[in-house]
């Protein structure tokens, strides 16, 4: 007969789920890890003795009592991923977000359905602003060639004729560089 402590499946530590399937975890201090869903109670068992030799538990501490080594253990049943609380916690924070994402995607596309004249304006906007960065971007390019090539003709003659007040002195050092710090034309694509 199986002692008081044991679950109703008969082995310590490992219980049925709703589904039929059974669960097995064991404690390590204060940490419940969890060793997995199986088929079976007594592959749930296998699983959870495995475990008990990784924590050098007492063999009085074992469901099956045919296993004397780790070795054996280790041979009766894969090692387990363990699962902590704070995976657990971690995959239900994630599953939230995704949710969320999941409802967000769907309450946009029914707004591009119901108001198709938003989607056409957005477009318009962001193509119009790409063009005038873009407009702008060769300004400022044709600007710093302009001042560097006017910088090193004056250089060749030996002194400059640029100050700290004058704006082509300022174009020397634009930047032409193709990123945005706001990062908008990354919604060209929509």
């Amino acid at each position: 007969m199986p002692p008081r402590h044991r679950s109703s499946s008969g082995y310590r530590s490992v219980r049925e789920c709703p589904s039929g399937a059974y669960y097995a975890e064991i404690r390590s201090g204060d940490v419940r890890l969890g060793l997995g869903t199986f088929k079976t109670p007594h592959e749930a068992a296998r699983a959870y003795d495995e475990a008990a030799w990784r924590l050098e538990r007492p063999r009085s501490q074992m469901n099956l009592r045919d296993v004397y080594t780790l070795e054996q253990a280790q041979a009766v049943a894969p090692p387990p991923r363990l699962i902590t609380d704070l995976h657990r916690a971690e995959h239900h924070r994630r599953q939230r977000h995704l949710l969320i994402d999941e409802e967000e995607d769907r309450a946009m596309a029914e707004w591009r359905r119901r108001h198709p004249e938003d989607v056409t304006n957005e477009r318009a906007f962001w193509a119009e602003r790409t063009g005038k960065r873009r407009a702008e971007q060769v300004d400022r390019r044709r600007r710093k060639a302009l001042a560097v090539s006017q910088c090193d003709l004056v250089n060749a003659g030996g002194k400059s004729f640029f100050t700290s007040d004058d704006e082509r002195w300022e174009d020397v050092w634009i930047s032409t560089s193709d990123n945005t710090s706001e990062g908008d034309d990354e919604d060209d694509s929509e």
